[in-house]
């Protein structure tokens, strides 16, 4: 079956936007160059259309690969780059999409598709033979599906803002279900709905999963990667995790062979098109990444092995942040480590009744707090990594005014702290219901009093001891749960405060918990229903008669001393 051919772009991934965009300017022509359109076959017989673009004259060429659910089309934005240094351009419509055969079930079917793929472009009269794979987003994902089947002909990728598992980097973060980015992008690029359906069944990392996680194969990879996120992207911990993965347990050709760059950028917003804003904060222009300068110039080095300075420099390339309002400010540069993270002094900051944080720990026996959790009243998201929701830093003001979250606030800071690599919130907490979620936000507060959001994270209580079953809670009884906030590298300036904002919801970023031990709660044919206008679906909580209110208590004692870990390095360094 077919697909129909309509080039109508829904809600692509904001970095697939910028690309598309891009691509309406792109330049054409580098040179002269063959242009065509053909039907890949795939093993089981389903043929995938794919645009080539060689430059004239009738040698063979490396072949770059990109294979996008978003339109063969938004890869006219490399044509010039590829051909102007000696590469045939190939972009494909993936499996169901726009002029491909078949039915997508998105990432599911990625692995022996893109195989198939980097081979018969392997085999083609105009191909040397060598091939290279790239993309951001949706199209980075693609590689991070494929590259544990080792294509023989495959020789290294470049991976942008993309999930290694599509379990824990994408759609259940924490053990939450990412409501907005799942659903949003599913239902917006009108995919089958038994897709939504499978991955809303399957709430438990389990066998539909293991399929997609990098992971769990990193040494069947056997091919440098050139890894590219941002901190406030969608897929930040993806990109890390599989550099550190593929850095260290990778097969030969791949271990040690790795590159990781990391940017101030949320999905797509690298600078090439929004100028330096990410958020409400704009960033120095040397926060910049220019797409087209430094892509090709790593298959230069990796297929044709003209030394481009990848893998004689530093492993690691990434940029500190800082407060992007003060000129003197330290922070808001490049720097390079031969890993990551950096060497850091994991530190913990302390919260206290009074709502301070502190690198003193509490001195009272007993001491606690308490705050709600109303599935039908949970606390709204205000920027982050998002993708279809508004992303990047922003001033948390607004929810630290209710009352159903805690904030922990440092004296003003007498001197810059900087910190970089992974941030986690240990919390010891009871709660009166047998499933309920922590969150925990992360934020720079200015002079002025602007709470800018840095990091976020959550914790499905249910899943305490593990993502591949959930454990009910005992009512009453204290756990002590770990909040992943992923990574970043900032330095707070000297004068702000560092702020700690926990709750029990960030919606519809995540889906509020039902507080009942459910996961979902969905009627007969609501998804169906839900398609009529997506986005107003996403933004109703779905609390029903049997959701219920969390009563969470939060210990902040000598005893059991919730707080958050920093880690914390030299400013500059």
């Amino acid at each position: 079956m077919r697909s129909s051919g309509r080039r109508v772009f829904l809600r692509p991934a904001g970095a697939a936007v910028a690309l598309i965009c891009l691509a309406a300017g792109a330049p054409r022509r580098a040179g002269a160059y063959e242009q065509m359109t053909v039907m890949a076959p795939m093993r089981d017989g389903v043929r995938l259309s794919t645009n080539v673009f060689v430059p004239a004259g009738g040698k063979k060429y490396p072949a770059l690969l990109m294979r996008t659910p978003y339109g063969k089309e938004i890869g006219n934005v490399m044509v010039t780059a590829a051909l102007s240094k000696g590469f045939a351009w190939v972009v494909q419509d993936t499996r169901g999409r726009f002029e491909s055969e078949g039915t997508s079930m998105s990432f599911l079917d990625e692995a022996e598709d893109g195989y198939d793929t980097v081979e018969w472009a392997a085999a083609q009269p105009w191909c040397d033979g060598r091939v290279g794979t790239v993309g951001i987003s949706a199209m980075g994902i693609n590689q991070y599906v494929m590259l544990p089947k080792s294509p023989p002909h495959l020789r290294c990728a470049y991976v942008m803002a993309a999930a290694q598992s599509l379990y824990h980097d994408a759609a259940y973060h924490g053990g939450a279900f990412r409501r907005a980015l799942v659903i949003g992008w599913t239902m917006g690029n009108k995919l089958p709905l038994m897709l939504l359906e499978l991955l809303m069944d399957n709430p438990d990392y389990g066998p539909i999963w293991h399929k997609v996680n990098l992971s769990e194969r990193y040494g069947s990879v056997r091919v440098p990667v050139m890894h590219v996120g941002g901190w406030y992207d969608i897929f930040l911990q993806g990109n890390i995790d599989a550099f550190n993965g593929l850095q260290e347990k990778g097969g030969e050709g791949a271990r040690g062979k790795q590159r990781l760059i990391i940017g101030p950028w949320t999905h797509g917003g690298w600078g090439a098109l929004r100028g330096f804003e990410q958020g409400e904060l704009t960033y120095p222009t040397n926060s910049k990444y220019d797409f087209f300068t430094k892509v090709v110039p790593w298959f230069e080095e990796c297929i044709k092995g003209k030394d481009r300075g990848f893998q004689s420099g530093p492993a690691v390339r990434y940029y500190l942040m800082g407060d992007p309002e003060d000129e003197s400010a330290p922070g808001n540069e490049w720097l390079e480590a031969e890993s990551w993270p950096p060497p850091a002094e994991p530190t913990p900051f302390y919260f206290h009744a009074d709502g301070r944080l502190s690198v003193e720990k509490p001195g009272v026996e007993s001491a606690s707090l308490t705050f709600r959790a109303d599935p039908a009243d949970p606390v709204p998201t205000i920027g982050g990594g998002n993708l279809e929701l508004a992303s990047g830093t922003m001033d948390q003001r607004a929810i630290e005014k209710r009352d159903d979250v805690l904030v922990f606030t440092t004296e003003p800071l007498s001197e810059p702290l900087a910190i970089a690599g992974p941030v986690k919130a240990v919390l010891h907490v009871s709660t009166d219901v047998p499933d309920t979620d922590f969150t925990a936000r992360l934020t720079d507060v200015y002079p002025d009093g602007r709470s800018m959001l840095v990091m976020d994270g959550i914790l499905r209580a249910s899943h305490r001891d593990g993502y591949e079953r959930r454990t009910p809670l005992e009512p009453g009884k204290l756990y002590a749960l770990t909040v992943d906030l992923w990574d970043t590298a900032i330095v707070f300036n000297r004068g702000h405060r560092v702020r700690v904002i926990i709750a029990g919801s960030n919606f519809p970023r995540f889906d509020a918990n039902l507080n009942n031990g459910k996961v979902f709660d969905l009627e007969a044919g609501e998804l169906e229903r839900a398609t009529e206008n997506v986005w107003e679906y996403i933004k109703m909580p779905d609390a029903g008669a049997d959701s219920r209110v969390a009563n969470n208590v939060l210990r902040v004692d000598a005893s059991h001393s919730s707080h958050l870990v920093l880690p914390l390095v030299s400013a500059g360094e």
